[in-house]
This record gives C-alpha cells, structure tokens and sequence, in this order.
C-alpha cells in the first residue's frame, strides 16, 4: 500500500551528520576517553577483541547461515529493500573486515552509515534460531566508532545536553518551575482540583511545596512533609507530551503519593544506551544522585522505553541496593486499579477506536507490556490490537538517533508499518507511551496523514489515564 509514495533500494546517502572533534572530545574527556593516534589500528583490534568474547558477534561471523529469518523481521529493510540496511547486510561489513584484517575510510564510512540507520529494536534477536541479537553488535560497534570519533551529531549533542543540564532539552530550574505551575492551573481547570507537588531547585538546594502554581513555602529536611517519591518525566514532558505530564501530577495526587521533581534530574531519556556504555553509565549516575539526594524511598520513571530499559536494567538494581524501591509509572496505576483507589470513567475518552502499539524497549528488554494494556482496557471504550505486538511489535522508526532531522526521509520510511497496521485496523488514535516514538510520532505523522489521506492522531497512556480520572 502506498509503496509508490517511498523510495526502495540503496539507502546509502542517507546518515546522520556527524558531531564535530570538539564536542567528541569533550564528551571523551568526561567519561575517560581519548581518541586514537590510528583510528584504523584501533577499530580493528577492537572488534578482533569483542569477536574473541562476545557471543553475538562470534556467531554472526562465524555461524550465521543467511538463513534469511531477521530479514524477514526487520524493519528497516522490509521498508527500503537495501540488503545493507539489515542484520545480515550490517554484520556482513564486520565479517568483511575483520576476514581481510585491515580498514579503510570506506569501510569506516559504510559502517558507520548502516549501523546508525539500525533502529536496536532488537526483533531480529527474537526470530534468528540462533539467538543472534544484532542490537547488541550494532551497540557495540557504534561504541567503537564513537571511540574513534565518529558519532552522531544529534546524538552527542543529546548527551552532552543531558550530562551538563539534567535534561535533553536544557530546561532552567526556573523554566521547569514555570511549565509545572502552568500545567497545575490547566489541571485546575479542566478537573477541578488542584494538585500538591514538591519541586527540588537543585540550583538553589531548596524544597519548594507547590498547590496549585502556588509556592506554600520551603519544607526542611526534616519535617513530616518532606516528599517521599521523586518523580523522573521526561523533559519533552515538559513541552510537547504535556497531557502525559498531567496523568502523572494528577494520578500521583489522587493515590496520595508525596512526590518531588529534581531540577537536575528531569530526563528520562539516555542516549548512552544507544552511543556508549560510559555515557549510559554515566547518565545512570544522575538518577542515582538524584534520588540519594532527596532521601526518596520511591523512585518512579516516566514514559519512555529506551530510558526505561536503561534505568531497569542499569540504575533500578543500584537504588534496590540503597533501599530505594523503583516503579514504572504504569506499575503504580495498575496498583491503583486493583487495590481501588482511584475511579476511571472510559467515556471521558470518547468513541474514538485506539491501538495500542508497544514501544520496543517496553516488550524487548523493559519486561512491560502486560500492565499497559492493563491499564487500557479500563480508560477507554474500545481498542484494538496491532497484529505486531508485544515481542513482534514495529519499532516507531525514530529510536536510536534517528530522530535527527537529517534521518525524516528514512524514518518516515520506517514508520509505515506501524503506520499501515493502525489503518488497516481501523484504529483512529494511536497509543504509545514512550517519549521517543511521541517525538518521533509528533515529526512524522503530519506527513504520513497526508500520504495516506487520513487523520491519525497519537498520545501516551497517561494522557488517556489523566481524562478518565474520576477526581
């Protein structure tokens, strides 16, 4: 359907600017790092030493029988056809190179190309009857490539925002003060109550207590209403998915839960997972002194699965060790439902048909995919499924890094198959809480309605949780 509308075959030309020396060398000196006198030398006897232990690249190298089972799942190759734009096109160029025992800048650039156009979604891992996860490879040469200093400029810059502001989108202390007290006063008016938070100026080392846009005044460490949760959104929460950001004020207000925003710490995203381990490690830190500084015996996270998968995985088992218990934001609603401690009225969603779509890192390696849809089937009337769930479900197209602008034309080729899934169903709103698929969503859907000729519309879950709420 539609085919016509996109373009099939090399994809070669199409690859994200990369970051300038400068800023690699910053975000190198930050973490440890120093690129290489013999880039070359060094790329090649770092993937002869990860071939040597890593599993996934040793059986893609030596086992791997083209069999044909990832390109079959892949979505960046169903959607352009360029054999290199695949699992077995992708370790083909590692294979190549490591066979022939030396590299070029053609082969640097090939590589570098193809494996910033996989989008990790990992779906591959979950067919090949060998078990091979081309993520993990794909991770791990952009690792080295990164190394090198070669990486994504969308991606570098994402990262240094991040570890220099505590957000991605360099958000003030004060202008995070503002957009939370402007989204009190909307909840105020659309739902008739106004919701108590607590904001953490960490630039100020002061606890504000906020009802409403009111500041009530400084609470001290050690009073009764020092808040016992911090709350991680992400910072596009703050600017773009702000129906999101007032699910979670106003569901955290009505379970009771004294929660906290730290100024420096409002980000749920981590671009490490994507670029360098140190980076993802690095990022981790932030929420882990984030919560340590505030004494907060919950941490909950917001939407967003790369950032999810990074925080479970990497920073939850760190903060269960300090004694601090980690909750998705979707683990506390689904609580909340079964225990009945707040009312939900579906018809405040309408009769609009919606699908629920898993984002990648929820349903292969965030162990979230269940409570979702839990949660669903109590806030809307009617939705529907995407044949392509859970495990097998489309990635957005825009993970990764390729939300750069530079990347549109390949991402919106991506997005068709979710896209495509939700008209053939007749789904008329489509659900994906994850920050990263509501960006990409948010740059590509206007274009994909017009291919298509239709009017699909997109949100996160707490944004449905946020009007069905019974105050």
């Amino acid at each position: 359907m539609h085919v016509a509308e996109f373009k099939l075959g090399d994809t070669s030309a199409i690859k994200p600017l990369k970051a300038p020396e400068s800023l690699v060398k910053k975000l190198h000196e930050r973490v440890g790092l120093k690129i290489p006198e013999d880039k070359y030398k060094y790329f090649l006897d770092r993937l002869r030493e990860e071939y040597r232990k890593n599993r996934n690249i040793k059986i893609a190298v030596d086992t791997c029988v083209h069999c044909g089972a990832c390109i079959d799942a892949c979505p960046t190759y169903l959607t352009t056809k360029d054999p290199k734009n695949s699992p077995v096109g992708r370790a083909e160029l590692i294979r190549r190179v490591l066979k022939r025992g030396s590299v070029t800048d053609a082969d640097l650039d090939e590589i570098y190309t193809y494996y910033w156009q996989c989008l990790t979604c990992r779906r591959c891992g979950y067919v090949c009857p060998f078990g091979i996860d081309q993520a993990d490879i794909t991770r791990f040469v952009r690792g080295v490539l990164y190394e090198i200093g070669m990486v994504s400029r969308y991606a570098a810059m994402t990262i240094d925002a991040h570890e220099t502001s505590g957000n991605a989108m360099k958000i003030t202390p004060a202008a995070a003060v503002n957009i939370l007290n402007y989204f009190a006063e909307e909840i105020k008016a659309e739902k008739g109550v106004e919701v108590t938070y607590y904001v953490y100026r960490h630039d100020q080392k002061k606890m504000i207590k906020f009802v409403g846009k009111n500041a009530v005044g400084e609470i001290p460490r050690d009073s009764p209403e020092w808040p016992e949760a911090v709350l991680f959104p992400s910072s596009a929460d703050l600017f773009l998915n702000t129906e999101t950001l007032k699910g979670y004020l106003t569901f955290l207000n009505a379970v009771k839960i004294r929660f906290a925003v730290h100024t420096g710490c409002t980000e749920v995203a981590n671009f490490g997972l994507w670029t360098h381990e140190k980076h993802m490690e690095y990022i981790g830190n932030i929420y882990c002194n984030a919560a340590k500084e505030l004494g907060a015996k919950y941490a909950i996270f917001g939407e967003c699965g790369h950032g999810w998968r990074a925080f479970k995985n990497v920073v939850a088992p760190r903060l269960e060790k300090e004694g601090i218990k980690v909750y998705h934001i979707h683990h506390l609603v689904v609580k909340a439902i079964k225990e009945g401690k707040i009312k939900l009225d579906p018809e405040a969603n309408g009769d609009k048909v919606y699908m629920y779509q898993d984002p990648c890192q929820y349903s292969r390696g965030g162990d979230l995919y269940e409570e979702p849809r839990f949660i669903i089937s109590r806030v809307v009337k009617r939705w529907v499924e995407c044949p392509q769930n859970r495990q097998l479900n489309w990635c957005c197209g825009g993970q990764a890094g390729m939300l750069a602008d530079e990347m549109k034309p390949l991402r919106l080729q991506y997005a068709r198959l979710w896209y495509e899934c939700a008209i053939n169903a007749g789904a008329e709103h489509v659900v994906r809480p994850c920050s990263m698929c509501k960006g990409t969503l948010n740059s590509i859907i206007g274009d994909l309605n017009k291919i298509y000729r239709r009017n699909l519309t997109y949100g996160g879950l707490m944004d449905l949780v946020y009007r069905a709420l019974v105050l």
